[in-house]
């Protein structure tokens, strides 16, 4: 990628251009292989999926849906998607094991979307009583850093509990049969699963510790290649943004059912977080905070901290939604 473009791209944003350039005419369908999660996180993908909106910008999707955005940066990482959602965390690890791959938007962000959620009968009433406790988490994932954060924030030593890899959909069924004591979720699924526990179960939330950040990315050389093709897809998740907006009882209709999410599950999820295709300053303190993180822990190389800025592609964003880029250099 030229990133003298993104010099000059960042300038002329800075200089204050409000006006986003008129759609492009559409005349050849691209064809995109979209790999997102079976999260709320992702309501814009599904939303524009449900809506048509990425039939009416030409393109031609290709849905590849997993459990997770972790998985969804995997198919992308493998050759067998074109771009994924997926939270920061995975994509700063994708960086830090030196893969090209690039963000072009958020499309989400919410620090209320991760909880601690206990059970009772394995005695922890309180965020105390955690020590010496099995806790469940998925490695690798925003899950991963919500924990380690919450036992930071708690006075808790990571040497004081005893960490439980678990896949998101195995956490109910681990949590009920006494395997671990608690688990690290992200909503929707911490949410079913109070629900099934209910009075059994504690949750413990903490909003001012961490912000999760959905993220649009893909390998670096195709979205060079590609630009079109990412615009497109770009202007589609702006029409669902706008549609939600504008629309949020049909919207969360809409993506309660693409979810099978109990509707007041999904409403409440949905008043958790700012569903919003952007680029924010916030993104870019976040990635080196959590490469901090991994590197302290051990979980990735030490390492020279990376130009996340030169992980970033704001071209096709620039193109369709200028004002949508808030990225101080």
């Amino acid at each position: 990628m030229v990133r003298t473009a993104l010099v000059l791209l960042m300038s002329l944003s800075a200089a204050g251009c409000q006006q986003s350039p008129p759609p492009e005419a559409v005349v050849l369908p691209v064809q995109v292989r979209l790999a997102y999660p079976s999260q709320h996180d992702a309501s814009l993908v599904h939303l524009a999926v449900a809506k048509g909106f990425f039939r009416e910008e030409g393109v031609i999707v290709l849905p590849l849906i997993h459990s997770f955005g972790k998985q969804a940066l995997e198919a992308v990482l493998e050759g067998k998607a074109d771009l994924a959602t997926v939270a920061e965390t995975p994509f700063m690890f994708a960086a830090l094991r030196g893969e090209k791959v690039s963000i072009v938007a958020s499309i989400f962000s919410s620090g209320q979307n991760h909880a601690i959620v206990a059970s009772r009968r394995r005695g922890v009433a309180s965020p105390g009583e955690l020590r010496g406790k099995r806790i469940g988490f998925t490695p690798g994932t925003t899950s991963d850093i919500f924990l380690d954060s919450f036992l930071s924030a708690n006075s808790i030593a990571p040497h004081e509990v005893i960490p439980v890899p678990l896949k998101p959909d195995q956490m109910l069924d681990a949590l009920m049969a006494g395997e671990v004591d608690a688990i690290s979720a992200w909503t929707p699924t911490l949410k079913i699963i109070a629900r099934r526990l209910g009075k059994e179960c504690s949750v413990f939330y903490d909003q001012d510790i961490y912000t999760e950040t959905f993220v649009l990315a893909g390998s670096t050389p195709y979205i060079d290649q590609n630009q079109v093709a990412v615009r497109r897809v770009l202007r589609a998740l702006l029409k669902a943004e706008e549609f939600a907006s504008q629309h949020p009882m049909a919207a969360k209709a809409l993506i309660a059912d693409a979810l099978k999410v109990a509707p007041d599950i999904l409403s409440e999820c949905w008043n958790e977080g700012r569903f919003r295709v952007a680029l924010d300053h916030a993104l870019l303190i976040t990635l080196e905070d959590e490469t901090r993180w991994a590197v302290k822990h051990r979980l990735a190389p030490d390492i020279a901290m990376p130009n996340y800025l030169e992980y970033i592609d704001f071209r096709a964003l620039y193109s369709v939604k200028p004002e949508a880029i808030d990225i101080k250099r």
